[in-house]
Parts: C-alpha cells; sequence; structure tokens
C-alpha cells in the first residue's frame, strides 16, 4: 500500500475503524507504541473476551437463571460481544498492528467486511441501551413491567435492533470498490470521489449521534432513575427483589463500562479535524482508543462477576459440575486403561506359556 497515497482506505477517516494509508516508513517512536499496543495488547484481550462470553452464555443457559427478559439481553449482548471482537481479529487487528488489511484482498471483503462489523458493533451498543431502559422500566414502573418485560418482547427488541443496525450501515456495501493505486499497483478499498464528501464530513457526524450522543444520553438518563430509585427503595422484602437489585446493579456496571470504554474514540474522532495536533499524532491517540473501545467488548464477564451475586454463584456451580466431570472422565479412562493393560498382560502371558510348551 502506498504511502502517503491520495486513494484513503475504507479505514480512514471515513470510517473510525480503519487506518489511513499504510505509513511504515518511519521511526517514530510514538508510531511503534501505538502499533506495538496493537500486536501485544489485542490477542490477550480477544482471547479474554471470548473465553469470557462463552462462559457468560453458559451461565445464563443452567438452571439456576430463570429465562427473563434481562436474560435475553444479556444473551444477545454476549453474542454480539465475540462476534465483534472474532471480525475485528480479522478486519483490524492485522491492519492496525502490522499494516496488512483484509478488506484489500478481494472485493467481496471489501463490499462486506466493514459493513458486518459496523453492524455488530452498532447492534451491540444497543443492545446495552435496551438492557438498561428494560431495568430502568422493571426497577421503575413496576405497573409495566410484567406487560413490557417479556422474554418475547426482549428477542423482538434485539432482532429489532439488528435489523435498524444493518440499514444504518448498509451504504457501506455499495460505495466502497477495490481501485488500483497508479504509483504502487497496490489494490485499496476505498470510497469513490463523489462519496469522499459525505464519508469524511457528515457520516462521522452520523456516526457519533447515533452510537455515542443518544445512547449515552438514554444510558445516563435511565441511570439516574434507576439509582434514586434504588436509593429510596433499600429496604428488601422478598428472594425475587434481591435478584432484581443484583441484575440492575450488574447492567450499571455494563452502562458505565460503555461510557467509560465508547465515547472517547467516538467523541474524539469527531474533534480530531480540528484539534491542535500533528496528524500523526491524532491517528496514534485514535489506535489507542479504539483498543480501548474494542475493550468494552471483552470485559462484561468480569462485571457480572463482581456485581452479579447469582452470577458468581452459578459460575462457581458450573466450574464444580465441570471438575466433577473431569474427575468422572478420569476414572473412566483410568479404568479402561487398566482393563486395557490387564488384557495385554494376560495375552503375553499366554503367550509366553505356549511358547514354553511348544518347546
Amino acid at each position: 500500500m502506498a504511502n502517503d497515497t491520495v486513494l484513503m482506505s475504507t479505514a480512514s477517516s471515513v470510517l473510525e475503524d480503519v487506518a489511513t494509508s499504510n505509513d511504515n516508513d518511519t521511526g517514530d517512536f510514538v508510531f511503534d507504541v501505538s502499533a506495538n499496543i496493537w500486536r501485544y495488547g489485542w490477542p490477550p484481550l480477544c482471547m479474554t473476551g471470548l473465553v469470557g462470553n462463552t462462559l457468560v452464555l453458559l451461565v445464563l443457559r443452567r438452571d439456576g437463571f430463570v429465562r427473563t427478559s434481562a436474560n435475553v439481553y444479556l444473551s444477545a449482548l454476549a453474542v454480539g460481544d465475540s462476534l465483534v471482537l472474532m471480525v475485528a481479529s480479522v478486519a483490524v487487528y492485522p491492519g492496525r498492528a502490522w499494516g496488512w488489511w483484509f478488506v484489500d484482498t478481494s472485493r467481496l471483503a471489501c463490499h462486506v467486511t466493514w459493513p458486518v462489523l459496523h453492524t455488530i458493533i452498532n447492534a451491540s451498543i444497543w443492545f446495552i441501551v435496551a438492557f438498561t431502559v428494560e431495568r430502568c422500566v422493571v426497577v421503575r414502573f413496576q405497573l409495566l413491567k410484567l406487560r413490557l418485560c417479556t422474554p418475547r418482547n426482549a428477542g423482538l427488541c434485539c432482532g429489532s435492533l439488528l435489523v435498524l443496525a444493518f440499514v444504518k450501515n448498509i451504504d457501506l456495501f455499495f460505495v466502497q470498490d477495490l481501485v488500483v493505486d497508479t504509483d504502487s499497483d497496490d489494490a485499496i478499498c476505498t470510497v469513490p470521489l463523489c462519496y469522499r464528501d459525505y464519508f469524511k464530513n457528515y457520516r462521522p457526524m452520523i456516526n457519533f449521534v447515533t452510537s455515542c450522543v443518544i445512547p449515552t444520553g438514554v444510558v445516563l438518563v435511565c441511570n439516574w432513575a434507576i439509582i434514586s430509585t434504588l436509593r429510596r427503595d433499600l429496604v428488601q422484602t422478598t428472594a425475587r427483589d434481591s435478584i432484581v437489585r443484583h441484575t440492575t446493579v450488574m447492567c450499571l456496571a455494563v452502562s458505565f463500562a460503555f461510557i467509560v470504554c465508547v465515547v472517547p474514540a467516538h467523541v474524539f474522532h469527531v474533534i480530531k479535524p480540528n484539534w491542535p495536533m500533528s496528524l500523526r499524532n491524532q491517528d496514534d491517540v485514535l489506535r489507542s482508543l479504539l483498543l480501548l473501545r474494542y475493550a468494552n467488548h471483552a470485559v462484561n464477564f468480569f462485571l457480572y462477576s463482581l456485581t452479579g451475586a447469582q452470577f458468581r454463584c452459578e459460575l462457581v456451580a458450573l466450574f464444580r459440575r465441570c471438575i466433577q466431570r473431569g474427575r468422572v472422565t478420569a476414572d473412566v479412562v483410568r479404568r479402561l486403561m487398566s482393563r486395557v493393560t490387564g488384557s495385554l498382560h494376560f495375552r503375553r502371558q499366554f503367550q509366553n506359556d505356549m511358547e514354553m510348551r511348544l518347546e
């Protein structure tokens, strides 16, 4: 890929997830640090997130968890976070860490990769918003929760949010294409000049509003309503109230983690054209903030473990069951091996006896 090329990759300022051209011709220490952060920070982050989200799904499937609307949102969020990490491992990590972009390999990858990734990211963000709104209704509006907060409605809401996220990013399917750079003869996934102004000036603002401003505003308002209600109703009367409180605290932790991890990258991506920094330093800061944003898809398991008492109990029970099954399996294998060893020893002894008689 050519350095300082006029043709910007789709990862350029067009989208907050992609880089500009592959600037490897400099020995800038800051650039090396930002690239090394991705090289050595992403693999443990991705593996931790995938293992954690898998454990979340396994715990939510246990009999100790009743199928509620909250569990539907948590399951959808775990699946969405896992898909984000897996797709980003192919689409974002090689480019950020090593300068090799998957979108530049074929026309199909150019048309499909970024729409799929952004659809899953946007859907995951709005899953958090929907979960927060659901908790607000459960805590604050007791008369509405039985009618609105049902697993069926939660499933329909998640499906609708996924469709809306796809519609929001459908333009990425059609406006990108592979173009051969005249300077380097490399194929680059880029945006045509006729759409360049829209993707450079208008789409970042649309992303900022739909993925940052509105979700953050809804989350903050709902969290304020939840916290004020919980502070007013401190006395717990039933076990059901305790479960609702623990689930609500889990929701608060997830929503605040979203604000801390996701909002800075969106804000900086909007203000960076007017920020008094060099383009290289802006790109370095954005790289680090993007890695922080992806960390939001890997930390939920730890937040659930710290804030959810029932989640911790079911997680411990899951580990104990796995250990028990492992012991049973090891015992069966040991008995089987002893039988096989005994059978082989008997055969060898029988053969030796027959050879001695024949002699």
